[in-house]
């Protein structure tokens, strides 16, 4: 298990990090606003789980491939975005939708994996679930506030609802004695699919809205 969730770890670390440089291109960040705001988004929920469960330092301060893996994925997408500038401007919509896509798997790989990391230091269901909801959430919160936006996990298409439904399934699964490699992959799969169908027939919880 320990080894799936290292992969896991690495996937969603470069998922988010795409997600990260993408929504700093957005808003004409250079080389190094779109590097700074990848490894946030990709790492920030780390860090927010590591320091509520008193491990310091962080994660990502001690093992340099998840930094390396997101600054990585960084440059990949600005290259990409700077070599074809004028076809990255056009498709805008198709871009936005992949990076929901690459949103959606960060979420769900760091929600199950902030939820194991949990588990092996505590059986407190509640600290389980909210510190698999706050890796997964907290590195787009951090994203979201450092381009001047309301976080999304607070406004549209049940982002944190959907981290806490699918490490739901993840930890009732495993109480109830699945295969952990099971269980985790069952609970990503839930996360991955309330994403994107709630971003295809835009979901909302109830607001209020002017």
């Amino acid at each position: 298990m320990d080894e799936l969730i290292y992969a896991l770890e690495i996937i969603g670390a470069a998922a988010f990090a795409v997600s990260g440089a993408m929504a700093a291109l957005e808003h004409e960040a250079d080389i190094f606003g779109v590097i700074f705001l990848a490894v946030v988004t990709a790492l920030g929920g780390g860090v927010i789980r590591d320091l509520l469960l008193g491990v310091t330092p962080p994660k990502m301060f001690v093992s340099y491939v998840y930094l390396a893996v997101a600054a990585v994925a960084a440059l990949v997408v600005f290259a990409d975005a700077y070599i074809r500038r004028e076809k990255y401007r056009k498709h805008r919509d198709r871009l936005d939708s992949i990076n929901n896509m690459f949103d959606a798997v960060g979420l769900a790989v760091f929600t199950v994996s902030g939820m194991n990391t949990a588990m092996q230091q505590s059986d407190n269901v509640l600290l389980i679930l909210v510190l698999g909801m706050s890796t997964g959430v907290g590195g787009g919160m951090l994203r979201d506030m450092m381009i001047n936006k309301m976080p999304k996990v607070l406004r549209k298409r049940v982002y944190a609802v959907a981290s806490l439904l699918g490490g739901g399934v993840y930890y009732g699964l495993f109480a109830l004695g699945v295969h952990e490699t099971i269980a985790a992959v069952s609970g990503m799969v839930v996360i991955i699919a309330l994403r994107v169908l709630a971003t295809v027939y835009k979901w909302n919880l109830p607001a209020i809205r002017s």
